[in-house]
């Protein structure tokens, strides 16, 4: 089945125009700190221009953005693997390479999620497009494109979770009628509250239940890994520099189309209408409105008047709320059961800025309510009623 994006918007795109890559959306290392996964029995080093490896050896800057000769005004950022010419300076490992992620900076529940990449070839080489938890957890996982050098005809698609406290995994193998390494191709994923598909130009190459619980924030990271207890080890045959070459990474999101709407006048919308939908998209448009979603990960958007966001009860999922206006008498009515305080000022205490500037309210369930486009110094004892 073909690709088709129709009510989805782009939420999310990096070209590799620039001469160098925006090292405010992408970072160069892991999130903790770390510069190859031990787990996974790698054997690179990744590197950045901070990183003594290559300021004693610049030419060894894993990172180089040159222009695409296919595209005016196009670039291709490429990730070159070579080896460290001395490994006290790659934390012991025998080669140096680069990832990027968006930790931080870029993170979505659900969507089109997209690579347009050039693999390498070669034993023991390992280019890859995952998405990862922006929360730090692990798992969950989606594996977009995973493919293994010694074999560039077939990559790797699936996603990781946790089932009953244990670790749980599919893994997909998917052979192509060219060498992938040999061209560019584009390596997708849509991710939706019932469904994971991953596709290849446009394609559809295989796709699957999403598993329970994986409806959280994810980020991007692509990289070129060498070694490891999947590729095995490079070998004689293996020719560095190698080289990972990326045109375009992007994502979508859906475009918000309520499933449950509101008049011009004062409302009370209420979610969960439907068993077994529980994600719920509520908009409110004039008037004094009362939201409130219930189960699932809703969207709430009380429009103009004053309004209040219900929360009475548990089992509340992560919601955001579109266009809470704290000085324009919006209220988010929350129940100390389900805030698990008593006082304000203990409530305040559990409301953070994320990564994207938007105040997020931690319920006691593990629940949050984030206030899309609203920081928390915005926020104030007038803006929640607990009750």
């Amino acid at each position: 089945m073909a690709l088709n994006l129709e009510g989805y918007s782009l939420t999310f795109s990096d070209e590799f125009t620039g001469d160098y890559i925006n090292t405010s959306v992408w970072g160069t290392k892991y999130w903790w700190g770390g510069r190859s996964l031990s787990s996974n029995g790698e054997m690179q080093y990744f590197a950045d221009r901070s990183t003594p490896v290559v300021q004693q050896n610049p030419h060894l800057d894993p990172f180089r953005i040159s222009a695409d000769p296919n595209q005016a005004g196009d670039g291709i950022l490429t990730i070159t693997a070579r080896p460290s010419p001395d490994t006290s300076l790659t934390d012991g490992l025998p080669y140096v390479s680069g990832l990027i992620n968006t930790h931080g900076t870029f993170s979505q529940t659900y969507g089109y999620f997209e690579i347009s990449a050039k693999v390498t070839a070669g034993q023991g080489l390992w280019p890859a497009f995952w998405l990862l938890p922006q929360s730090g957890n692990w798992p969950p996982e989606i594996d977009v494109l995973e493919l293994l050098g010694h074999d560039p005809s077939t990559y790797y698609v699936g996603a990781h979770w946790s089932q009953g406290g244990s670790h749980a995994f599919d893994t997909q193998a998917y052979e192509a009628p060219v060498d992938l390494s040999q061209g560019f191709h584009d390596y997708g994923t849509l991710w939706t509250a019932d469904r994971i598909t991953f596709y290849l130009d446009g394609q559809e190459v295989y796709s699957m239940a999403t598993p329970a619980g994986m409806n959280e924030p994810m980020y991007l990271l692509a990289g070129l890994a060498v070694g490891g207890n999947w590729p095995g080890a490079p070998d004689e045959t293996t020719v560095f520099p190698a080289q990972f070459q990326i045109d375009s990474i992007k994502a979508w999101a859906l475009d918000l189309v309520p499933t449950i709407k509101g008049t011009a006048g004062n409302d009370i919308l209420v979610g969960d209408r439907q068993a077994g939908a529980l994600n719920d998209i509520i908009f409110a448009y004039g008037g004094k409105d009362q939201l409130q979603g219930l189960k699932g990960n809703d969207t709430l958007a009380g429009g103009a008047g004053a309004d209040k966001f219900i929360y009475r009860s548990a089992s509340s999922g992560h919601d955001v709320i579109h266009d809470f206006a704290p000085t324009g008498g919006d209220v988010v009515e929350i129940s100390k059961a389900v805030s698990g305080v008593k006082l304000f000022s203990t409530l305040y205490r559990n409301v953070r800025d994320n990564a994207s500037g938007d105040a997020v309210l931690k319920l006691a369930d593990g629940g949050t309510i984030t206030f899309d486009g609203i920081r928390k110094a915005q926020l104030g004892y007038d803006d929640f009623l607990l009750v």
